[in-house]
């Protein structure tokens, strides 16, 4: 059996390239260092995190402390024997929609210079989302015209076009309509553009949602979920994550998250395979 005090822990993220795989190593890094431990951090950027068996890497014993999103998060805590432990604290950033709470909104985004102003404008338009283990760009989308008595006829086309720069990508190029777009991620991205993203507008807001969970391979160490939620509260941390838009760490529980397990379910439900056209990417 290894010694778990001298195995490195192992970290892997999926909300990387939306969220700046440089947050979730400088987590990595002070949870390590604190714990007198070494580590290692994947970055999974094909999904929002492990749905299937084949890339449950919890189970696969590959991953001890990982960052998923919510649908990921009830597959893997589904049934008598879940796959994870929730750490009770997770991300609080700085946006005002927030609250000082650890949720997050999406942004509808469209072209600055389109003639969309709301989401009743979408009817018969290209709407793009990352994929369908995101929240944000997916589950939020399908829960908005579920809200409207809507079905996926509503639109004219819905691409899965991989992440959400991606979609940003299409909108600007003119070669998608709308996408809705994790609004930290659009701050980063529109951060990063010369003209700071003022080709795009958002037209409406969806959520708040409970913020993408920290999670711990269940049985890898004793109380690993309550030592790791222990030294976010670090100042040291906090002073460090800063850069990143995030100012604290702020309480979850399990039931956050599974209140939101028949939104999700109707999400599949409306759009059960892909319709109209993939964009590789």
């Amino acid at each position: 059996m290894p010694d778990l005090v001298t195995t490195p822990l192992q970290f892997t993220t999926w909300l990387s390239p939306g969220l700046p795989s440089g947050l979730f190593e400088v987590i990595a890094d002070h949870v390590a260092q604190r714990l007198g431990r070494e580590y290692e951090l994947d970055v999974e950027s094909t999904t929002s995190g492990p749905i299937h068996a084949d890339d449950d890497r919890f189970s696969q014993g590959t991953t001890d402390i990982g960052f998923v999103c919510l649908p990921s998060y009830l597959w893997l805590t589904r049934g008598s024997a879940p796959k994870v432990e929730l750490v009770p604290l997770a991300p609080v950033f700085a946006d005002d929609r927030n609250q000082g709470q650890p949720t997050y909104v999406s942004d509808v985004v469209v072209r600055a210079d389109s003639g969309i102003r709301s989401f009743a404008e979408l009817a018969g338009r290209r709407v793009g989302y990352n994929e369908r283990a995101s929240l944000s760009g997916f589950v939020s989308l399908m829960s908005r015209l579920d809200r409207d008595g809507l079905g996926i006829e509503f639109f004219g086309d819905v691409q899965q076009v991989g992440s959400h720069q991606k979609a940003l990508e299409l909108i600007e190029s003119g070669e998608l309509d709308a996408a809705a777009i994790d609004a930290n991620v659009l701050r980063g991205w529109c951060a990063t553009q010369p003209d700071g993203g003022s080709a795009l507008r958002s037209i409406d807001v969806l959520g708040p949602y409970p913020v993408q969970p920290i999670v711990v391979r269940a049985g890898v160490e004793p109380a690993l979920a309550a030592v790791v939620a222990e030294q976010l509260c670090r100042p040291e941390l906090l002073a460090s994550v800063a850069r990143f838009g995030v100012v604290g760490f702020g309480p979850v529980n399990h039931d956050d998250y599974t209140r939101l397990g028949p939104v999700v379910e109707r999400a599949n439900q409306l759009l059960p395979e892909p319709f109209g056209s993939v964009v590789a990417t």
